[in-house]
């Protein structure tokens, strides 16, 4: 009989520190779970706002995403370059 009573006492210590674990676990997750959500929102906030400000361009405006553009043409030009030439051969090989 000395033995059930171990094993029920054992079970019952298990269930405790189980539900104390997950109980001290759960706002990590629950902070992850909101961090997700978080920047998807934060996202969202961002292209409204580049919607808004694209809408009236002042020459400060102008000459600021000129220079974006022409930067990041600048970098994919030669990988574009790349792939029309490749998709070329493709399109003269079938």
């Amino acid at each position: 009989m000395d033995f059930y009573k171990k094993v029920i006492f054992v079970f019952i210590i298990f269930i405790f520190f189980t539900a104390a674990f997950v109980k001290l676990i759960e706002p990590v997750f629950e902070r992850q779970i909101s961090k997700i959500f978080e920047g998807k929102k934060l996202s969202d906030k961002m292209k409204k706002e580049l919607e808004k400000s694209t809408k009236d361009f002042s020459p400060e405006k102008r000459e600021f995403y000129k220079n974006i553009i022409k930067d990041t043409y600048k970098k994919w030009k030669p990988l574009i370059d790349e792939a029309i030439i490749e998709a070329n051969t493709e399109l003269i090989n079938n």
